[in-house]
């Protein structure tokens, strides 16, 4: 059980990371008009949130096998760029990652917390 609820919120990172990085060229930082780091940001604490509400795990686990998911997609997409299109295409390949971390792991632990939160108030309201 422990092992699909770690592949699980590794999962939603994944997806999070996959929506707002796979889908634009490596060269464009918009899809749809937005940032693809406010997209992660946005997606990371909104998943957090929904896997606090859901999930019976430790907030700070939630949020950091999230925020590992979307760096799992953002360097398989790096990987992905420099083995099949162009070996130059992400010279600052180390710097993307830390800049993933530094948006999505705080969005993420903001979003266990509210998570948290809501979760408290839903069980206060019920009893």
């Amino acid at each position: 059980m422990e092992t699909k609820v770690k592949i699980g919120n590794i999962g939603v990172g994944l997806i999070i990371g996959g929506t707002a990085y796979w889908f634009q060229p490596y060269d464009q930082m918009t899809l749809f008009g937005l940032n693809i780091w406010l997209i992660m940001s946005i997606g990371s604490f909104l998943g957090a949130t929904f896997l606090m509400l859901n999930l019976k795990e430790k907030p700070l686990k939630i949020a950091m096998l999230v925020s590992f998911g979307v760096a799992l997609a953002i360097l398989a997409r790096i990987i992905y760029d420099t083995t099949i299109w162009d070996s130059t295409s992400h010279n600052l390949a180390p710097i993307e990652i830390i800049i993933c971390g530094i948006v999505t792991i705080p969005s993420a632990i903001a979003g266990v917390y509210v998570g948290l939160l809501a979760k408290k108030n839903i069980a206060s309201n019920k009893s």
